[in-house]
């Protein structure tokens, strides 16, 4: 009788932390998912594209295009913030993401430190988004990517 209840107690044990596990696993799925289709959210593309058109520095945007780009780099950094929180897995993103993330680099530099130089002193902009294309250069190189052409 006591080895039963030892048998079924276990048993038990082990199904509920199989079905945590599980429910763990589809939460971070569902997450990479919704962050993934913002990502792909028209106006965060368009954002992304005035960065990489970016002609004479931020100051030659019109307040339309500042405020995309700036929401493009801000949603980014949530998802930096997401991957260092591990509630998506970065690997995961950066197989998705990578490439583009080191060619918005390039392109949003000039941007990133227009933002600095509007807070001297303080933390910089966007940390999460910079480790995040860190990572990214880093990803692509373990694979062989030649990023610095």
């Amino acid at each position: 009788m006591n080895q039963t209840v030892v048998v079924i107690s276990g048993t038990a044990l082990l199904i509920s932390l199989y079905s945590l596990y599980r429910s763990a696993r589809n939460d971070r799925r569902d997450v990479s998912l919704k962050l993934h289709e913002s990502l792909i959210d028209p106006k965060l593309q368009s954002g992304r594209k005035v960065l990489h058109e970016m002609q004479g520095g931020p100051g030659s945007l019109t307040p339309e295009q500042y405020e995309l780009a700036n929401r493009a780099l801000a949603a980014l950094d949530i998802a930096g913030f997401y991957c260092a929180k591990k509630y998506v897995r970065e690997k995961d993103f950066l197989e998705l993401w990578a490439p583009a993330l080191v060619t918005l680099k390039r392109s949003a530099a000039p941007f990133l430190a227009h933002r600095d130089a509007q807070r001297p002193g303080a933390v910089p902009v966007w940390p999460y988004y910079r480790r995040l294309t860190e990572r990214s250069e880093e990803y692509l190189r373990s694979r062989g990517v030649d990023i610095d052409n």
